[in-house]
């Protein structure tokens, strides 16, 4: 390795977190004490330290575009959460007003799940088009493809010469026993 090449670990940190500005680093942190804040006032009729077991249960994860990522360790939480989800919004919009939640997005613990931005996917009109009709190509293709299977069953619609048999000698019995 050459000099060029070995960094400090100090520099590697800063270039790592000098896109970050200390006013969304505030935020964020803020977000995280506000989230806790706002669960522990949720009490129901059935479990007074239900917001106290929502706090416990969940994390704040991500926040962009106005959408706030939780993570659960169980789908019964993230169940509860999306029950208060109204609440929480409000709560959280209440406590901080620089930043603007609109909404919530759950995913369970250990999975993989990660907020969509915009500016990281920025597709043409024309490319957008192409891929749409590339799919409904596809989808036209399955369903023509279909029709002509459906029409292969359809046109055999004559029954064996046994099968007939024992269908015409069960009709005759059951206009007899009638």
């Amino acid at each position: 390795m050459n000099e060029e090449e070995i960094r400090s670990f100090g520099d590697i940190i800063n270039s790592s977190f000098k896109n970050i500005s200390k006013a969304d680093y505030n935020n964020s942190n803020s977000l995280l004490s506000i989230w806790e804040k706002v669960l522990l006032r949720i009490r129901s009729n059935i479990n007074p330290n239900e917001g106290r077991n929502l706090a416990s249960h969940s994390r704040v994860v991500d926040f962009k575009n106005g959408i706030l990522l939780v993570e659960a360790d169980h789908p019964g939480w993230i169940e509860l959460l999306q029950l208060h989800k109204r609440y929480i919004i409000n709560g959280l919009n209440m406590e901080n007003r620089a930043v603007k939640v609109e909404s919530l997005a759950f995913k369970l613990k250990g999975k993989q799940g990660n907020l969509f931005d915009p500016e990281e996917h920025k597709y043409s009109t024309e490319e957008v088009k192409e891929e749409i009709m590339r799919r409904a190509e596809e989808e036209e293709e399955k369903l023509n493809n279909f029709k002509l299977n459906d029409e292969k069953v359809t046109q055999n619609k004559e029954l064996p010469p046994e099968l007939a048999s024992i269908f015409e000698d069960l009709r005759k019995n059951m206009l007899t026993n009638s």
